[in-house]
């Protein structure tokens, strides 16, 4: 124990010594007292002599009444002493004075993008969270100690440990939402390490009960309490369904199909999402731009292509719309309420698309039927060719073609894609794509004709037969081609066998079993459009729009490396991109078009969609570790906490003051 401890506990010792004292020094005097008895004067005292004589028997006992009251008395005291000098008593003599671990708690803020919906108490849910917080900060003990976090993709620290609350009210201000998911995980475990040297630590996780994009699947270290807004504040975990209370249009995946016989025009197919009850009447809005990149640009009436009336059913359904003008590079979709529907989460009323960009295919043409002059070609499949936009054909008699020649491997030295094999009884390179035309088959097959079949698409969801159809075609004579494992049959002469099929063992091909000069396809729709899908497949260009990025999630986009790229979030300024190897890294939660762009003027633009998690209908539970938040205000705990200690002062006081009235009242009657 040191000096100054000792000095302390010794000074504070003598003043209770000094109290207990002068305590008992004025009860000692009260009861020393003698009140003065009434005098009463009577005619005749020898009346009152029996009555005299009868009092002396009982002197006795009220001396030993007096005695006993004066021992309650000190027994009073003794108590009033005691509760008083309590904090004296609870000291420890052996050693220093040891505080008890201050209290640490790390608040999570969800602003993932559900937390933007308008369904909260105060406007968004977001809102509704910052009011509940700030209350929760005013309710919370003056000595706990508070690390504010925001949470979505990442975890960001808007206030760190030792901040007073004029500090954390102000980060509480500037917690904004994003557009990104929930990475529970990351959250909680970022958390965990702020709190890993404090032995009474606790995370608050404030959020609207929305899946988490990456959940939480280990169970935390220390206590996780729920403080829940939005309409999953009046959800309890285990209730069966969650409340589908919103009346909310959502804007699900685009697909873009160009027309082959006019590619500046195509049909667009949005999925739409309404999370009503009932159908509602809504709006799709078509803009298209080279330059916009977010709601705010594509908004703007000179991107504005088309509005289409739709009647949308309750849950998923799927609009198509035909004749779309694909001159622009970048595309959005916007679903939009007609009059009296009220959409209560405009956030996921965008999506956003990028036209994949078509270069130029090289496609070398062999051809070894003799009724064909090899410098042209079949005029059938050059024309064809030529409708298909982008291509450079060159033409090659089959004497002069050695398939070695035009190896994958060399293809910066010849420039060839695609390679087309019309009528012409050799392998394609190895590792180039290519469309063979043949119906004398390889000289190994058995050579299986039929004359005049009636041919059928089989394949109708592969790339390569998309808007096939042949009806009123005819074919004097076909091939049967003979199926191996993994072929895809695109289809059949009714009701022999395969006429067209798919490979993809290493290098795509095509096999048709048909001439051009023996049927009439040619002169029919189908022959540009099946020429133009089996160059985007063999290509490896089917899709006519880029894949997405998921927004908040890390992002890997092929593009050359000898160059210096800059990176331009939407509505954000530009900035150096990272890379790796030959791919440009990125992340960003924030829904829009995505552009890289080199120091030769090159551009990479990539479109997001949002997390399929954050559906404002839909909620979960947290788990058994998380429980709902407490939210008693302090100042009621302390109004109904008072010390032991004074409980028993107040009682002591007032049996003394009783005690003492009566024995005045005993002394004065």
């Amino acid at each position: 124990m040191n000096a100054l401890h000792v000095n302390q506990l010794l000074m504070n010792a003598n003043d209770v010594l000094r109290l207990a004292g002068a305590m008992l020094a004025v009860i000692a005097l009260l009861y020393l007292l003698r009140p003065r008895q009434r005098r009463v004067e009577v005619p005749f005292g020898g009346l009152w002599q029996r009555v005299l004589a009868e009092s002396e028997s009982r002197v006795v006992g009220r001396n030993l009444r007096r005695l006993l009251s004066f021992l309650l008395m000190l027994t009073l005291a003794g108590l009033c002493i005691a509760a008083l000098a309590e904090p004296l008593f609870g000291r420890r003599t052996t050693g220093p004075k040891v505080e008890a671990p201050r209290p640490h708690t790390v608040v999570i803020v969800d602003v993932s993008a559900s937390m933007q919906t308008l369904d909260g108490q105060n406007g968004s849910r977001l809102a509704e969270a910052q009011a509940a917080l700030r209350r929760w900060l005013v309710a919370a003990p003056a000595e706990e100690d508070v690390l504010l976090m925001a949470a979505s993709g990442h975890a960001e620290v808007l206030a760190g440990w030792g901040s007073d609350r004029a500090t954390l009210d102000a980060g509480i201000g500037r917690l904004h939402a994003t557009d990104g998911g929930l990475d529970l995980r990351r959250a909680v475990d970022t958390a965990q390490q702020a709190l890993a040297h404090s032995h009474n630590g606790r995370i608050v996780l404030v959020s609207d009960a929305g899946p988490a994009e990456l959940p939480l699947e280990i169970t935390p270290q220390v206590a996780i309490e729920h403080l829940r807004v939005g309409p999953a504040r009046a959800w309890q975990p285990g209730q069966p369904t969650p409340p589908r209370n919103l009346t909310n249009l959502a804007v699900g995946e685009l697909r873009v199909r160009p027309d082959p016989t006019d590619p500046s025009r195509g049909t667009l197919t949005v999925q739409v999402r309404n999370d009503a009850a009932q159908p509602v009447a809504a709006q799709l809005l078509l803009a298209g731009s080279d330059t916009a990149f977010d709601a705010a640009t594509f908004g703007k009436t000179d991107a504005l292509r088309r509005i289409v009336d739709v009647d949308l059913p309750p849950g998923l359904s799927t609009q198509t719309v035909p004749g779309v003008d694909l001159t622009a590079a970048r595309f959005a979709v916007q679903v939009r309420g007609k009059a009296g529907v009220h959409d209560l989460a405009p956030w996921d009323d965008w999506g956003f698309a990028v036209l994949a960009e078509r270069r130029e295919l090289g496609v070398l043409v062999v051809t070894g039927s003799p009724e064909v002059d090899p410098a042209a070609g079949n005029l059938y499949l050059s024309a064809a060719l030529f409708a298909h936009g982008k291509v450079k054909v060159q033409h090659l008699a089959a004497a002069d073609y050695h398939p070695e020649t035009f190896a994958a491997k060399d293809r910066a030295r010849h420039g060839v894609d695609v390679v087309v094999l019309d009528q012409a009884g050799f392998a394609l390179p190895e590792g180039t794509p290519g469309l063979v035309l043949s119906l004398a088959g390889a000289p190994t097959e058995t050579l299986r004709l039929a004359q005049g079949p009636e041919l059928a698409v089989r394949g109708e969801e592969h790339p390569a037969m998309r808007g096939i159809s042949f009806q009123d075609t005819n074919f004097d004579k076909v091939r049967l081609i003979p199926t191996r494992p993994g072929d895809v049959i695109l289809a059949v002469a009714k009701p022999r066998g395969a006429v067209m099929v798919a490979r993809q063992d290493g290098a795509r091909s095509l096999e048709w079993g048909i001439d051009l000069l023996e049927t009439d396809l040619g002169a029919r729709y189908s022959l540009p459009l099946l020429v133009s899908n089996a160059l985007l497949w063999l290509a490896g260009q089917e899709e006519s729009l880029v894949p997405p990025l998921l927004v908040g999630r890390p992002w890997a986009v092929d593009a050359p490396v000898n160059a210096e790229w800059q990176y331009v979030e939407p509505g954000q300024k530009p900035r150096p991109a990272r890379t790796s190897g030959r791919q440009l890294l990125g992340q960003s939660e924030h829904h829009g078009v995505h552009v890289w762009q080199s120091d030769g003027d090159r551009l990479v633009a990539r479109a997001t969609v949002l997390a399929p998690t954050e559906n404002p209908t839909l909620l979960q539970p947290w788990g058994p570790e998380a429980r709902t938040l407490a939210t008693t205000r302090v100042a009621e705990q302390r109004a109904l906490a008072l010390p032991r200690w004074s409980l028993w002062l107040l009682a002591a006081l007032l049996i003394f003051a009783v005690e003492w009235l009566t024995y005045l009242r005993r002394r004065t009657v």
